[in-house]
């Protein structure tokens, strides 16, 4: 029943998320020629001082249009998949049906997380294939390498492994940290659900009190250890880490203790609105 179940649900999400992202294969292709045109213009020699000025105009204002494209559809495939998605389909009138299929909550969770993740690292790819095929040519290589390289070189200096190991680390915790902010979304809106009334303003009223709860809890370990964190723009991971000045922790030792109290810390926190999720859409189900 799982198999069926994610099929159709892809089937659905991607009525959207396909026509969506083909719309920023679009704007890419034609922001492609432009900003080259741009990068390639001072070649062109310019006397008249308002053709200039309009067309200053135009890259800044095209250039800002792009910028507020991919924020818009990073937004749309966010709130769509993490929010909407979710509740229209297991807390409307779209419910009824959904629950009366011979599949179990934890069944129903797990499908609308995988496909939400999945179009979520597939939003971000495809982002930063659209902004890196907006700027591609031959200076930018040439200037990508360099830094690259640079940067590449000098990650153990800084974080005390190498590149190979650290990157991949890195990249997991963002992977645990988006899959625990997406239950954590689903936590708030099925207990706002189990209420008879305002449900959605019960469900955004949960969430502020979980991130209160969890700023608190944050000060309070800073306040008695020394501890810092630093939040995770992504939602809800709380990345702690020792100082290091004057903590006698080597880079190495700081960096897989950060790493190692992040992954430990979110999957705590996913796999805790995992089940409260699910023990609220098994026993405190509310469809009216």
């Amino acid at each position: 029943m799982l198999g069926k179940l994610l099929k159709h649900e892809f089937r659905a999400v991607n009525r959207l998320m396909i026509p969506l992202h083909l719309g920023l294969v679009v704007i890419t292709i034609i922001g492609r020629f432009y900003v080259q045109f741009v990068m390639n213009r001072e070649h062109v020699n310019y006397d008249n001082y308002t053709l200039r000025m309009w067309e200053g105009l135009m890259d800044v204002m095209l250039v800002s249009a792009y910028v507020i494209a991919l924020i818009a559809i990073f937004v749309i495939t966010w709130l769509y998949l993490d929010i909407l998605r979710f509740r229209k389909n297991l807390f409307t009138d779209e419910g009824y049906l959904m629950h009366t299929l011979p599949a179990s909550a934890a069944e129903h969770i797990f499908t609308k997380l995988t496909v939400s993740v999945v179009w979520q690292i597939a939003d971000g790819l495809l982002i930063c294939l659209s902004v890196f095929a907006m700027l591609a040519n031959k200076d930018f290589f040439r200037f990508f390498g360099y830094y690259w390289e640079d940067i590449w070189r000098s990650f153990p200096q800084i974080f005390g492994v190498p590149a190979g190991i650290g990157v991949p680390m890195f990249l997991l915790t963002g992977l645990i940290d988006t899959i625990a902010g997406t239950v954590i979304i689903y936590m708030c809106i099925s207990i706002g659900h189990s209420f008879n009334d305002h449900k959605v303003l019960a469900s955004i009223g949960i969430y502020m009190g979980y991130k209160f709860a969890a700023n608190m809890l944050s000060s309070i370990v800073t306040a008695l250890s020394g501890i810092g964190y630093m939040e995770n723009m992504s939602v809800n991971s709380i990345f702690f880490g020792i100082n290091m000045y004057g903590s006698g922790f080597s880079d190495t030792s700081y960096f897989w203790f950060n790493i190692a109290f992040s992954l430990v810390f979110s999957l705590a926190l996913g796999i805790g609105a995992f089940v409260l999720t699910n023990h609220f859409m098994t026993k405190r189900l509310n469809l009216e």
